[in-house]
């Protein structure tokens, strides 16, 4: 193994060099470790550098305040020649034992050893010993201007070396953030520049808007080249930046697959943050199943002239506890797939394998507008993550904090949208970007056919374009149901009743059959369309029907004859019956056709019976004359029961 040593830079141990060997070192503040620092915020037995394998590893050993490499909590790391670790207050310098000994800066100020200076015709040494501290004292001054400003109040850190960390997937001259080559400073809005301003080197990249009102309010840079990851690993996705003004700074992954025909990109992050001074932001993801590419995203939320986002010293290194997500239907085969905030389901169709694309917010505060316009959006940027549960057939999926959901399928979704208004309501057609008040809206067609439930209606709207279509609804939860054999064993003995009924004549049960299949959870495509056909057979004859009555309606009409009159409305009667009401597919007009034969009929009967009754009267006088009451009596009540007296 290489020589290498332990250089203490604070403390009373400043100064001190200890040779690192394949036997375990102890660090902490208790006398019987093998470096004791005192330093109250280094606990007893702080941590511990073992040798393994021509390297050196670093563990941390439960302490108190934690072991820090480059500002990020660690509890393991191999260490890397230059690395400065902080324990409690305290920091040491791994470096290789021939290496330079840290210094305070470029310009290292040495003590002078007085006796070590030649003694010259007294005061000529004096002299020249003075000359020598001034100018030791001139160059220190020189560097302390340098690191703490140039006279305009504003303190400047001393410039030190890009980070530079161990496994970082980002290789080291893009992770430096010192010059635009390699990077995609642009990707969406106002875009990126190289700045001067940086945590570490000579730049960083920033984000400003300017005074103009139309600028856009946000920035996003990536790399030119996605990083390649492998599925199930997790990664730590950092950054360090700072923020001016109104603007908030966020660090994202967008996972995807190099296979062109896997259709899924999971988008998730931090949540955009506001703070002074340079600080480290990170987020934690598990790469999802099936991914085999990262994007590093940078984002700059700019909602008002004067805010700027400095970002410097990118990392993504596989470190960090997240598990993705992978959960299979048993009914319907297709699974929920996902990282943190982002989530996707998968049909087992290859020609269509996506099922649902992504789940965002439906509505976003005002400096996230743009983002999410642009095609950028995630759920991680309002603070939230989904839960998802599986049953047999369904995926019930909840964005806690959410006031309300996008859910975003591909656009053959659109092809077919059916909406259930209420809970016991049967299901209707639908404009598809218009879905309105719904409790249940139905979706696609086959093996991508889904159904969004909701616990009560709520507030439906849709978009179509760019090959998406974004159902919002008004609730943080929904269930989405994948698998419908019960439904469809039950919608195909329905379909075979109605044509049972409609072999035997009987209409009105065969309808009734097809509305209970249509009222039905969904089935499959080519069932309801067969149900549709012979729906609309049904009410054809049905319609028909009512079309010769209102043909023998009209003939009565001219001819004004009672018995044409009679007929229409005994043949409605009969149309009602063996249809039933509900069935009708015009009830309304059947009724305002069978009310206007019958008001006739009645008219015309009351015609005939005023004259029957007239010869009746006559009758009975003549009965009342001839002194035959009896008689009188029988044709008096005979008139008061068939005639209205």
């Amino acid at each position: 193994m290489a020589q290498y040593v332990l250089e203490i830079l604070d403390g009373d141990r400043a100064g001190d060099v200890l040779p690192l060997s394949d036997r375990p070192l102890r660090i902490g503040r208790k006398p019987g470790n093998d470096l004791v620092l005192h330093d109250e915020k280094t606990s007893g037995v702080h941590a511990e550098i073992v040798g393994e394998n021509d390297r050196h590893v670093l563990r941390d050993l439960g302490s108190t305040n934690g072991t820090f490499l480059d500002g990020r909590r660690i509890t393991e790391i191999v260490l890397t020649p230059g690395d400065t670790v902080m324990l409690g207050r305290v920091r040491v310098k791994y470096r290789g034992a021939g290496s330079a000994a840290a210094a305070d800066g470029d310009l290292a100020v040495h003590r002078l050893d007085a006796s070590r200076v030649p003694k010259r015709a007294g005061a000529l040494g004096l002299l020249a010993a003075l000359l020598v501290l001034g100018l030791l004292a001139g160059g220190y001054l020189w560097w302390q201007g340098r690191t703490t400003g140039a006279g305009d109040g504003a303190p400047r850190p001393a410039r030190t070396e890009p980070i530079v960390l161990a496994g970082n997937k980002v290789a080291q001259a893009l992770a430096a953030c010192e010059a635009e080559e390699g990077w995609n400073l642009r990707a969406a809005g106002a875009g990126f520049q190289v700045t001067s301003r940086a945590h570490t080197g000579s730049g960083g990249f920033e984000a400003a808007r300017g005074a103009v009102a139309e600028a856009p309010d946000f920035a996003v840079a990536t790399l030119q080249q996605p990083l390649s990851v492998l599925g199930g690993r997790t990664l730590t996705v950092q950054a360090f930046a700072r923020t001016e003004g109104d603007g908030s700074a966020a660090v994202r992954a967008a996972f995807f697959a190099a296979n062109e025909q896997n259709p899924f990109r999971f988008r998730s992050g931090a949540p955009p943050q506001q703070f002074s001074g340079w600080k480290a932001i990170d987020a934690v993801l598990a790469v999802p199943p099936g991914c085999d590419r990262m994007q590093l995203e940078l984002v700059a939320l700019l909602p008002a002239p004067g805010a700027a986002v400095v970002f410097d010293d990118v990392a993504v290194i596989e470190a960090g506890a997240a598990q993705p997500t992978e959960l299979r239907l048993e009914e319907s085969k297709q699974t929920a797939i996902g990282t943190f905030a982002a989530l996707a389901v998968r049909s087992t169709d290859a020609d269509n394998p996506a099922t649902l694309l992504g789940v965002l917010p439906a509505r976003v505060r005002s400096g996230l507008a743009g983002l999410h316009a642009a095609g950028f959006g995630a759920l991680s940027d309002v603070g939230v993550r989904w839960s998802v549960q599986a049953s047999e057939r369904s995926f019930a999926i909840a964005a806690e904090g959410a006031e309300a959901l996008q859910l975003v399928f591909p656009a053959e979704a659109a092809a077919s949208v059916l909406v259930r208004r209420e809970a016991s309501g049967p299901f209707e057609p639908a404009a598809a970007e218009a879905p309105g008040q719904a409790q249940a809206v139905l979706l696609g067609d086959r093996a991508t056919r889904a159904l969004v439930q909701f616990a009560a209606p709520v507030a439906c709207s849709a978009r179509l374009g760019g090959g998406l279509y974004r159902l919002e609804a008004g609730a943080p939860a929904a269930e989405l149901v994948l698998g419908f054999r019960n439904e469809r064993l039950q919608a195909g003995e329905l379909l075979r009743q109605a044509q049972r009924h409609a072999q035997a004549d009987e209409p009105g049960q065969a309808l009734a059959a097809l509305r209970g299949l249509a009222a039905a959870v969904p089935h499959d495509s080519e069932m309801l369309a067969e149900a549709q056909r012979r729906r609309a057979t049904l009410l054809a004859a049905q319609a028909e029907a009512i079309r010769v009555l209102q043909e023998q309606l009209a003939e009565a009409t001219f001819f004004d004859t009672r018995g044409g009159f009679a007929r229409v409305v005994d043949g409605l009667d009969e149309v009602r019956r063996r249809h039933g009401e509900e069935n009708l597919e015009d009830a309304p007009a059947v009724a305002a056709l069978r009310a206007a034969a019958r008001r006739r009929l009645d008219e015309l009967d009351a015609a005939l019976h005023g004259n029957e009754r007239a010869r009746l009267e006559e009758l009975g006088k003549a009965l009342d004359e001839s002194r035959l009451g009896g008689l009188a009596g029988l044709v008096r009540d005979y008139c008061k029961r068939h005639l209205g007296k």
